[in-house]
């Protein structure tokens, strides 16, 4: 189940929030949380639902081990690799078979890929809970219900944002429901909705038209039209879902933490990764990361170029088990890694520049990241670069207006927007608030007419 479906918004929400709303104490609507998010994972990943169970209660009871026993260090090591393997079983399994057999190892056979929908997030979450008990960044959560809700409530299950558990706990026992925040969930539900539907899904259509297509029968202006596309695809598909998460989550008495912060305005790719997917960013740099520097901090600056790249491998196989992704984190480590020890006091030197290399990074980037394997990569990085072919499909053969409207749409909605000090006050800001009231009705209800028309809308991220 997807938030921007029929099914979530006229249904499963409504039916939610009446039963939410309904029952008076706090540990009855935590129950009733549980059970419907267990419902709404079911619904889309079937008998993976099982193991998000588990993954719940060993959470709780690999942390009993570990705040309760001398064994705090085993105890903790079991749990990561108890994980990291169930990770490893549903998700990289495949990849690391058809490897094998393409390296010549024989006496196996190709595995068959199972569902893995939000497998990377909830296990992430599940770690993160252990290392800080460990740490003692967290203190140790008798009931081990709420450990399992943190795992299993669904605004933020699926795509997260990755929440950790020492954000969330107070709000797990004791929230405020109050109808200014509830309203402010449902704008900020409307928002990510228009996102998705109205501008992703969009410029979806066209990336996916153009990607359906040869590559060799396309122009490079297409093939570039459709590397700077995707990345606007990607991040309003992305960031529209974290809205709606944000948005159920205000509904039900939650704050969840903010995802992006204006991306594809920075100036290098550390600010970039400041910026994108803030919560993935703060998990892998935490746990990851600045563990690895530490160990090699004797090697001065080239430990820390050595921790970014591991970690960024990490971050590249976290996003999917293929070779593209392993070289999309490679490449972002190296970047990350040589603005580190010289190149990013250069960037800060050079107006304008910034911006320009940040996009060149995004649409090379984009190839490896929306390609299926490095073959398909390599032919679109040969036509990108190479004249074109007689006969080669041009924009007229792909773009429409529509497309053009939401391209330019996403653009704008790229730059942060300051309304003036003079609007926020008086008759002038009851003015706005209605006009922005407006608007958002507008947004949904033109949404809903795209979604009730389209047959399939699903996220990007769903696969990772």
């Amino acid at each position: 189940m997807i938030f921007s479906s029929v099914i979530f918004i006229f249904y499963f929400l409504p039916i939610f929030l009446l039963g939410y709303y309904i029952l008076p104490k706090i540990w009855a609507k935590n129950i009733f949380l549980f059970l419907l998010s267990i419902v709404f994972y079911f619904w889309g990943a079937g008998n993976l639902v099982v193991l998000l169970v588990f993954i719940g209660i060993s959470s709780w009871g690999f942390s009993f081990l570990i705040a309760k026993t001398k064994f705090k260090r085993a105890s903790l090591l079991f749990a990561v690799c108890t994980f990291v393997g169930f990770l490893i079983y549903y998700k990289y399994l495949g990849f690391i078979i058809d490897n094998l057999i393409y390296a010549g190892v024989k006496g196996i056979h190709h595995a068959k890929m199972v569902s893995s929908i939000g497998l990377s997030f909830f296990i992430f979450q599940a770690i993160s809970y252990n290392i800080d008990v460990y740490r003692k960044n967290n203190r140790f959560e008798k009931n081990p219900a709420y450990v399992i809700l943190y795992i299993t409530m669904f605004p933020q299950l699926i795509l997260g944002p990755l929440v950790r558990y020492l954000s969330i706990e107070q709000q797990l026992k004791l929230r405020k429901f109050e109808l200014e925040r509830f309203t402010e969930g449902v704008k900020r539900f409307i928002i990510g909705l228009g996102k998705k539907v109205l501008i992703a899904n969009t410029i979806g259509y066209l990336v996916n038209l153009i990607m359906d297509t040869d590559v060799t029968a396309i122009s490079p202006a297409v093939a570039w039209l459709c590397m700077m596309a995707f990345p606007i695809q990607l991040l309003f598909d992305f960031s529209g879902y974290t809205d709606m998460a944000i948005g159920v989550g205000k509904m039900l008495g939650f704050d969840l933490p903010e995802n992006f912060n204006y991306p594809y305005i920075s100036k290098s790719i550390t600010e970039f990764w400041r910026r994108w997917h803030i919560t993935l960013s703060n998990w892998i740099k935490d746990y990851i990361f600045s563990p690895l520097a530490m160990e090699m901090r004797y090697m001065g600056k080239a430990g820390i170029f050595i921790a970014l790249m591991v970690t960024f491998v990490v971050c590249g196989l976290w996003h999917g088990p293929t070779w593209n992704y392993i070289i999309w984190g490679a490449f972002q480590g190296l970047l990350l890694g040589m603005e580190e020890l010289f190149f990013l006091k250069y960037l800060k030197r050079i107006k304008g520049f910034g911006m320009l290399y940040i996009w060149f990074v995004l649409i090379m980037c984009a190839v490896l990241f929306r390609t299926q394997d490095m073959h398909q990569a390599f032919n679109y990085y040969s036509v990108m670069f190479h004249s074109a072919k007689d006969g080669a499909l041009g924009l007229n053969a792909f773009v429409m207006r529509e497309h053009i409207f939401a391209l330019l749409l996403g653009v704008f909605f790229l730059f942060p927007i300051s309304i003036p000090a003079k609007f926020k006050t008086g008759k002038m800001h009851v003015v706005l608030q209605t006009l922005s009231t407006v608007i958002l009705i507008i947004i949904f209800t033109i949404s809903l007419m795209r979604i009730v028309g389209d047959t399939s809308n699903p996220f990007i991220y769903f696969k990772y």
